[in-house]
């Protein structure tokens, strides 16, 4: 496989941007407005196979690093940043410990987040997907289906529960990874076209009206369809915002270098936003939306910086004891 670059840039700034704005119905005017979080999410997995995948198939010599050194790279990625901002958690008693059984919880698995417990999970299974050829990654894709049908037919669907805290949407998700694995596979570059941005069109159209539809005409039954058009979603989205044709000119301008910023912090504020913003949320301050807003963001981004700073400490630290020698990679601070 030739490896072509891809720039992921403007994905990865939308996911933190939807991540956080779905959880910002405290801090605005209409709770409806903070909304999103799935597709968030989506793009946030889908990107993570699509890195994992270009990784594991960049080796010019057809090798690919053992699954010991795969693992230790993606943890010495992971781990260091939510390691802080649990023990600021702890510090501020938004979590409590009883015993040692909490501490393997909070610091091993599954953590007080339940997006690092997924991905640590999908790593092994990627590592060994990621290198089939694209037809094996539709098939595994395709047999998804077959649990998610069958936990799916044991969910209490009077209400909204595909992306409820149980284990049931991370089905969703690894399958979206897969897309992402299989994306990398195909080795197209994406292209920007008027069919692709009327397919995302429509594709967001169908998931507000399933949204908007399904409970007020009582047919909860239905609620798979959201996700059904996360895939659409974030394949179009790939297509349209990982293309030269919009991200070449929007280099040129000012505010790319903010977009990157942003980017390079989806898991950095990730892991912030939740405790920082239910914090502030019940501090119950009686300011306007505007001034709601900035005590929300602003902290927000300052917490995330200082995160990914302290990790990138822990993480070369690290790498210096489990690799002396130096062979252990420099971490980028792009989520893979």
């Amino acid at each position: 496989m030739t490896r072509r670059h891809t720039d992921t840039t403007l994905m990865l700034f939308l996911a933190t941007a939807f991540i956080t704005l779905s959880h910002l119905d405290a801090f605005v005017p209409d709770p409806r407005i903070a909304t999103g979080g799935a597709i968030g999410n989506a793009f946030f997995f889908f990107l993570s196979g699509f890195g994992l995948t270009m990784s594991l198939n960049a080796p010019a010599d057809g090798t690919r690093p053992s699954l010991l050194n795969y693992l230790r790279k993606r943890f010495l990625r992971l781990y260091p940043a939510a390691w802080i901002v649990a023990c600021a958690l702890l510090a501020t008693s938004m979590i409590d410990i009883t015993g040692v059984a909490d501490l393997a919880k909070i610091f091993v698995w599954p953590t007080p987040f339940w997006f690092i417990s997924a991905v640590v999970v999908f790593y092994v299974p990627v590592y060994f997907l990621a290198r089939l050829a694209p037809r094996y990654l539709v098939m595994a894709m395709a047999a998804l289906l077959v649990p998610y049908a069958i936990f799916y037919s044991q969910l209490d669907l009077s209400e909204f529960v595909v992306e409820g805290d149980d284990y049931f949407k991370w089905i969703n998700y690894f399958g979206i990874t897969l897309m992402g694995c299989l994306v990398a596979r195909l080795n197209r570059p994406p292209a920007f076209s008027l069919l692709a941005v009327a397919a995302l069109g429509a594709s967001l159209l169908l998931f507000l009206a399933t949204k908007l539809t399904v409970f007020r005409y009582d047919l909860g039954h239905l609620q798979f369809l959201m996700h059904v058009w996360l895939y659409p979603i974030v394949y179009f989205s790939f297509r349209i915002f990982a293309s030269e044709t919009v991200l070449r000119p929007l280099r040129a301008t000012p505010l790319f270098p903010a977009i990157a910023l942003l980017a390079g912090l989806t898991l950095e504020i990730y892991l912030c936003l939740t405790g920082w913003l239910y914090w502030l949320e019940d501090q119950n301050y009686p300011f306007d939306y505007a001034v709601l807003l900035l005590l929300a963001l602003v902290p927000l981004l300052v917490f995330a910086l200082a995160t990914q700073w302290l990790s990138r400490r822990l993480t070369a630290g690290a790498s210096r004891l489990l690799d002396p020698h130096g062979n252990v990679s420099r971490q980028q601070g792009r989520l893979t």
